[in-house]
C-alpha cells in the first residue's frame, strides 16, 4: 500500500513516521541522483523507464517490470540491485565513478526507513523541449507573402518559392523550351518518354494557347494513363520494400506478393484519397466491405504488414520479433517519417519516443497474424487468407479442419513450453554455475526438437490440403498487450505496456472494450490518417515534392525527427500539406498543384551568381537536372526499340508447385522470370538483387528506399557498349529506323527524335552521317551490314548524357 500511495503522489513530499534521521534526502540522496543517475535517468532521458528527479517517477514501475525504488524493502528495490551488481552487463552506472561503499549505504538505509522523499523541488509535468520541434507543431494555415513581381508566380505555390529566392537576392532562370517540358513531365507521373507525335501536339498546344494552359491539359492527360498508376506505384514500393521473396535464409518465393503490387497500381490510378489508401494497408480486413470483391480487394491491401521481411530457418526459434520490429520500422519511416525502431532496446537517443511507445505499437502487431511464407525446415505456406467466400472455404479445407487444428494446437504447445523455458533459462544463468547452465541448455534444447517434429507433422498435413486462392495478407490474432523486451531480448520480458500510440502525438490508448478484443490495427490507421496528426500529410507531399524535384523539402525524406534536416520552406511544406488534405487527400490534386506551378517549369540552366550563393539550389531558382532511375531507362529502350509489352501482369509468375519447394540457407530460391513488360513488374528476390538493378541503383527491397543514389560508374558505361540486352535492342530499333521512308538524313533525324525528343542540329546530323559512314567501312560488305551500322549508331545516341538525364 505504501509504495501504491507513493506512486500516486505528484510534487508532494513524503515523511514516514519511521523515516532514519541519519539519511538526509535533500542533502544526500538527492545529491548523489544528481551525481551519478540525472544524465540518464532525468528530464533528457529515462532510460529503462526510470526517472530520479520526480517522486512521481522514481517509485513508478520501471520497463524492467519492476519498481527501481521500493521503499521499505532494499531487497525488492532493483535501483540498489544495480548499484551493488558487479556484472559488466547489469551494474549501474554503466560508465564512469561507481558509488562509494559509502553512497551505496546511504541508499540501502534511506530506502529500507521508508525513502521519504522530503524538501525536494520537482520539475512540472510539462512536456519534453522536444515537442517544440517543427514536425510535432500541427499544421499551419499559411498565407503567402506579397513578392516583388506579382507577373512571375502562377499560384501561391510560386509565391512562396519566389518570396525566399528574391529575400536571397537571387535571380530566377527562365521557363524551360516546350521539348524539355513534356518530355520531364511525361517522364515524371509515367516513367516513359513522350513520342514525336506528342512532342509536337504540345508544342503545338504552347503555341496556341501558352505553356500555363498547355502543362494543366497535359498533366491531366498523363494522370489519365494506366502508366501513372505504374510508375508512381513503383515509387510506393521503393518506400514499403516490396518484393516477391521473404528474405528469410532461403529467400522463399511469395507467388501472391503480385496482388499487392496489382492493388498499389490500381489504387493509384483509381485516386484512392491517401488517408484510406493507408487505412487499408494497414486494416483493410477490419474495414466494413459491401461484397466480396471488396473484401479481398481490402484484405490483398494488408499485403503491405504481410510484406515484412522474415528472418532465420527454424520453427522453434523463429524470431517474430524482428519481422515485428521491421513492420514498426517501416510504418515509422514511411507513413511518419519518424525512426521509431531506435526505440526497440532504449528510449530513442534523439527523437522523443521512449521504449514504452514503441512496445505500445509492438503490441498492436504482436495481435497481428502474419502469413507464413515457408522456411528450410517448414518448407510449406501458412495462415494465408482465403478469397473465397467463408461456405466455399469451409467447404474445401472443411474436412483437413480438426487435424489442421489438432496439429497447429499441439505446435503452439511445444512453442510456448521454448518460450517459457528460454526466459527462465535468462533469469537463472547468471547465478547458475557452468554445470547448471549445460543442464539448463540441454533441456530446452531437447524441448525445441520436440517442437521442430511438431512443426514437420504441421507442415507435412500442410502440404496435402487442396490449393485455393488466396492472399499475402494478415488478420488479426488474439489481443495482447507487449511486454518491453529488455535490450531488445525477447527472452528478457520487462513491463507490459497497453497498446498505444507515441505519447509526443497524443499517446491515446485502447481503451474501449472493442479495441481491446482486436489488434487495435485499425485505430492506428484512424491515429495515423487524423488530420490532426502532423506528421502524416507533411511526409507524403514531401515525398511526391522530392520525386519531381530530386531533393525534398525536408531533405531528409523518412525522418523528420530531431536528427533529421529542417525544411527547407516550411510555409510551403504547410500549404502543401493543408491543400492536400482540403482537396480529399488525392495524389492526383497534389501533382497537378505542383506540376502546373511555374517553379516546375523552370530551365536547368546555371546562373553563376546564384550557384555561388547556393550551389544546392534549395531556393529552387532553376530545377534540378535528374538522371532517369533503372525502370525508366530498361523501360525507354524497349518502348524506343518496339518491343515493350504495355499490358500488366495480372497472373502470378511461373513458380514451381509449392510440393517441390526445397530451398535452404545454402540453395535459396533464386530463379529469374524475365519479360518485356514494365520493370514495375519484373520478379523482384530480397536476397539475390538483379545486376542491372544493382548497375543503376534500383531500390533496396529489404529496407524503405527514401532516395535512389545516382552514381556514375564505369559498370554503367560498360554495359550501354557491351550488354547483350541493349544490343538486341538497338538492333530492334534500327530495324524500326530501316524501315522509315526516306534518305539517310531523315531516318537520323527519326532515330534522333525517338531517343532525345528533339531535332538533330545541322552538326549533329554530318557527325551521325560520318559515323555511319565509318562504322560500315569497318564491317564491310554483308547481307547484316546497314542494320549493324544503324544497331551502332543508336547505341552511341544511348549513351549520350541527354537521354540518361532530364533536364
Amino acid at each position: 500500500m505504501i509504495r501504491l500511495f507513493l506512486a500516486g503522489m505528484i510534487g508532494l513530499s513524503v515523511i514516514p513516521a519511521f523515516a532514519d534521521p541519519g539519511v538526509d534526502f535533500s542533502g544526500q540522496i538527492q545529491p548523489l541522483f544528481q551525481r551519478h543517475c540525472i544524465d540518464c535517468h532525468g528530464p533528457e532521458e529515462q532510460n529503462g523507464g526510470l526517472r530520479l528527479d520526480r517522486s512521481s517517477d522514481a517509485f513508478a514501475e520501471a520497463d524492467s517490470g519492476t519498481a527501481a525504488i521500493v521503499p521499505g524493502k532494499p531487497e525488492e528495490s532493483g535501483l540498489l540491485a544495480r548499484v551493488k551488481s558487479s556484472d559488466e552487463d547489469d551494474r549501474m552506472p554503466p560508465e564512469g565513478d561507481r558509488l562509494s561503499d559509502a553512497e551505496i549505504n546511504q541508499l540501502e538505509r534511506w530506502i529500507q526507513s521508508g525513502a521519504a522523499w522530503t524538501d525536494a523541488t520537482e520539475p512540472s509535468d510539462e512536456p519534453p523541449l522536444e515537442s517544440d520541434h517543427w514536425a510535432f507543431q500541427p499544421i499551419r494555415s499559411i498565407s503567402p507573402p506579397p513578392v516583388a513581381d506579382p507577373s512571375w508566380p502562377r499560384g501561391d505555390l510560386d509565391r512562396l518559392i519566389q518570396a525566399r529566392r528574391e529575400a536571397a537576392g537571387l535571380a530566377v532562370v527562365d521557363d524551360a523550351a516546350p521539348i524539355v517540358l513534356v518530355r520531364r513531365a511525361t517522364y515524371g507521373l509515367t516513367g516513359l518518354p513522350p513520342t514525336i507525335e506528342e512532342v509536337d501536339a504540345f508544342a503545338d498546344r504552347v503555341a496556341a494557347i501558352g505553356t500555363a494552359d498547355a502543362m494543366a491539359e497535359l498533366v491531366d492527360e498523363l494522370l489519365s494513363r494506366p502508366t501513372y498508376g505504374q510508375r508512381w506505384g513503383r515509387h510506393w514500393m521503393d518506400w514499403v520494400r516490396y518484393a516477391d521473396t521473404a528474405g528469410d535464409n532461403s529467400d522463399f518465393p511469395i507467388p501472391q506478393a503480385y496482388l499487392y503490387r496489382n492493388y498499389i497500381i490500381d489504387s493509384l490510378n483509381d485516386d484512392l484519397p491517401y488517408d484510406r489508401f493507408i487505412a487499408e494497408q494497414i486494416a483493410g480486413d477490419l474495414l466494413p466491405a459491401s461484397s466480396l470483391a471488396e473484401r479481398n480487394r481490402q484484405t490483398i491491401a494488408t499485403g503491405y504488414l504481410a510484406m515484412a521481411r522474415r528472418f532465420g530457418s527454424l520453427v522453434e526459434r523463429y524470431p517474430w520479433h524482428l519481422t515485428i520490429e521491421d513492420t514498426i520500422d517501416n510504418v515509422g519511416r514511411t507513413m511518419m517519417g519518424l525512426t521509431l525502431a531506435c526505440a526497440r532496446c532504449h528510449d530513442h537517443k534523439f527523437d522523443p519516443v521512449s521504449t514504452r511507445d514503441y512496445y505500445a505499437l509492438y503490441g498492436i502487431f504482436a495481435s497481428t497474424r502474419y502469413p507464413f511464407p515457408g522456411i528450410e525446415l517448414f518448407q510449406t505456406q501458412r495462415d494465408f487468407v482465403s478469397l473465397l467466400d467463408q461456405a466455399e472455404t469451409q467447404t474445401r479445407l472443411g474436412k483437413f479442419q480438426p487435424e489442421t487444428d489438432k496439429l497447429v494446437a499441439e505446435l503452439q504447445k511445444h512453442l510456448d513450453r521454448c518460450e517459457a523455458k528460454a526466459e527462465d533459462n535468462a533469469r537463472r544463468e547468471k547465478e547458475s554455475t557452468l554445470e547448471q547452465q549445460r543442464k539448463m541448455r540441454d533441456e530446452l534444447d531437447g524441448m525445441l526438437i520436440k517442437a521442430r517434429k511438431a512443426g514437420e507433422a504441421l507442415a507435412e498435413h500442410l502440404r496435402q490440403l487442396p490449393d485455393i486462392p488466396s492472399a499475402y495478407a494478415v488478420a488479426d490474432a488474439d489481443a495482447v498487450d507487449a511486454r518491453i523486451q529488455i535490450k531488445g531480448e525477447p527472452t528478457r520480458p520487462g513491463a507490459e505496456v497497453p497498446r498505444g500510440f507515441p505519447e509526443i502525438l497524443g499517446g491515446w490508448k485502447l481503451e474501449s472494450d472493442l479495441a481491446q478484443s482486436t489488434s487495435g490495427r485499425k485505430q492506428l490507421a484512424q491515429w495515423i490518417t487524423h488530420p490532426e496528426n502532423p506528421l502524416t500529410a507533411r511526409v507524403i507531399v514531401n515525398r511526391v515534392w522530392q520525386r519531381h524535384f530530386g531533393t525534398g523539402i525536408v531533405p531528409s525524406t523518412s525522418d523528420f525527427g530531431l536528427r533529421g534536416e529542417s525544411p527547407t520552406h516550411p510555409q510551403l511544406l504547410d500549404w502543401l500539406a493543408t491543400d492536400f488534405i482540403n482537396n480529399g487527400w488525392s495524389l492526383k490534386h497534389l501533382q497537378r498543384r505542383i506540376m502546373t506551378s511555374r517553379t516546375y517549369a523552370l530551365s536547368s540552366a546555371s546562373v553563376p551568381e546564384n550557384l555561388a550563393h547556393d550551389p544546392n539550389n534549395q531556393l529552387h531558382w532553376r530545377f534540378n537536372r535528374q538522371r532517369l532511375d533503372a525502370e525508366s531507362i530498361r523501360d525507354t529502350v524497349l518502348m524506343i526499340a518496339g518491343t515493350l509489352d504495355l499490358t500488366p501482369q495480372t497472373e502470378p509468375y511461373p513458380f514451381p508447385p509449392r510440393d517441390q519447394w526445397k530451398y535452404t540457407q545454402h540453395h535459396p530460391f533464386n530463379d529469374d522470370y524475365p519479360s518485356n513488360k514494365r520493370s514495375v513488374y519484373l520478379m523482384t528476390k530480397r536476397l539475390t538483387a538483379g545486376s542491372y538493378f544493382q548497375t543503376f541503383d534500383g531500390p533496396d527491397p529489404n529496407a524503405c528506399t527514401s532516395r535512389r543514389d545516382q552514381s556514375i560508374t564505369a559498370l554503367q558505361a560498360l554495359y550501354f557498349a557491351n550488354d547483350q540486352f541493349l544490343h538486341d535492342q538497338s538492333t530492334r530499333f534500327a530495324d524500326r529506323v530501316l524501315k522509315q521512308p526516306g534518305d539517310t538524313k531523315s531516318r537520323v533525324e527519326f532515330a534522333f527524335r525517338t531517343v532525345l525528343s528533339r531535332p538533330p542540329t545541322s552538326d549533329e546530323t554530318q557527325l551521325l552521317q560520318a559515323h555511319l559512314e565509318k562504322v560500315a567501312g569497318r564491317i564491310g560488305d554483308g547481307d547484316d551490314q546497314e542494320r549493324q551500322v544503324w544497331a551502332s549508331l543508336v547505341r552511341s545516341l544511348f549513351r549520350l548524357n541527354e537521354f540518361l538525364y532530364l533536364d
